[in-house]
């Protein structure tokens, strides 16, 4: 694969403070990240959580909401040789045109000072030689492995005005994240040709899978890509590497205020409209409140009224796996104290185990020493429908009444996606 150069810079979300500015040589993007991730002494490509726009002119941008950093990777021309630097005669032999005394070595890592550089700093030798090639088939191999799994197309309604597609396949070999982010674009671009004649918004899906699934998958998708025609570009992310992490990341600059979050939330929950169950609209809205509330554990339940139970249906976070499924009374604990609460109060506490409701049982996560904890219960015109538990806030510990605030806007929004298709049960 032909080495392109990338300019690369990296920034605080919301103003134009530069904490890094480089150029690098890379195959792809996620190779020109991961190489300067680690020029920078980090790890790793696409932080967790971080939602991806590729523009159609190539450039990459990168919000990372829990770092609050903006990555910026744009084609670059390859540098010109230096002044001076004889070009290879077309008579002599190639070896000779490219003596050790005039042969320039390629350029890496070039950082540009900036204002606030980020340490440590990594010479340009450790650059791209140590970015892992992918070992994987090649993406031409891969399709003609393709399984379609799933596929969806909605017409404009009176309710909703798009021509919607969505596409579930699997790719039943080993697949790079990287690889599989390149073909699910191929799909995409072809979905985006069979409406381009259509009149009106758009809005395109498209899905790879790891493994073959009849009704629902037993893993997260490895990679997500959607086309929205109102933005500029398209967004990316790998949901299945974002599952495998249960620990969260500790946060080294404070939360964004109030009002961005909000923004950020009224933005992203427009995407409810494209779900098709109450499950669905669970898992996006604690991943979406993982983003914007930091915390420890994260978990979204339902209540079943044949059982009068809440059935744990999404979790995030410390002990994720381990709790999906669990089923609790629905009077047990500050879990069923919460339930009783009124549309849009909110249960919070500094020191959970010193109230004489708390049940390790119910409220407890496995692994985690819960201090705060924070309910708010699912509720749409008076009809109770589940809770949303987040347990210690990430980098703070107690959550905020700022917190409380999106909380609660979310929880509204996914309240009334889950009562259009839910037989709920009376509030109080």
């Amino acid at each position: 694969m032909a080495t392109k150069h990338w300019k690369v810079l990296i920034s605080r979300l919301g103003t134009s403070d530069s904490l890094y500015e480089g150029t690098v040589d890379a195959p792809t993007w996620p190779a020109a990240l991961q190489a300067t991730r680690s020029a920078i002494g980090e790890e790793g490509g696409v932080p967790d959580g971080a939602s991806c726009n590729v523009s159609p002119d190539g450039v990459v941008t990168i919000h990372d909401s829990r770092e609050q950093r903006r990555y910026r990777l744009a084609p670059a021309p390859a540098p010109s040789a230096p002044p001076g630097t004889k070009r290879p005669v077309p008579s002599r032999p190639e070896v000779e045109a490219a003596t050790p005394a005039q042969a320039r070595p390629a350029a890496v890592i070039e950082p540009i000072p900036a204002r606030n550089p980020v340490p440590p700093s990594v010479s340009p030798s450790q650059g791209v030689a140590n970015v892992p090639r992918p070992s994987g088939p090649p993406p031409t191999a891969i399709e003609n492995k393709l399984i379609l799994l799933a596929t969806r197309e909605e017409q404009p309604t009176g309710s909703s005005p798009l021509h919607f597609r969505e596409r579930m396949y699997a790719v039943p070999i080993p697949i790079e994240a990287g690889t599989a982010e390149k073909l699910a674009t191929k799909l995409l671009r072809e979905a985006q040709e069979e409406l381009r004649k259509q009149r009106g918004a758009k809005f395109v899906r498209i899905e790879l899978f790891d493994h073959v699934w009849r009704s629902r998958p037993e893993r997260p998708a490895v990679v997500r890509v959607e086309w929205k025609d109102w933005n500029k570009g398209i967004d990316i992310e790998f949901p299945l590497q974002d599952d495998t992490r249960e620990e969260p990341r500790l946060s080294s600059v404070p939360p964004p205020a109030t009002e961005d979050r909000l923004s950020v939330a009224f933005e992203a929950c427009q995407d409810l409209l494209f779900l098709k169950n109450r499950a669905e609209a669970l898992e996006f809205g604690v991943h979406l409140l993982e983003e914007l509330v930091p915390a420890e554990a994260t978990a979204a339940f339902l209540l079943d009224i044949n059982t009068d139970e809440f059935r744990m249906v999404a979790a995030r976070g410390t002990g994720a796996h381990a709790r999906k499924g669990n089923a609790f009374p629905s009077s047990a604990g500050l879990l069923g104290a919460a339930s009783a609460l009124a549309e849009h109060a909110v249960l919070v506490l500094a020191h959970a185990q010193k109230d004489p409701r708390f049940r390790q049982d119910v409220d407890g996560v496995p692994g985690l020493d819960v201090r705060a904890l924070l309910y708010r219960p699912l509720i749409h015109k008076g009809r109770l429908f589940g809770l949303l538990q987040l347990a210690n806030g990430v980098g703070r510990g107690m959550f905020s009444e700022a917190d409380c605030e999106v909380v609660d806007y979310v929880t509204q929004q996914l309240s009334a996606f889950v009562a259009r298709g839910a037989t709920p049960r009376a509030a109080g």
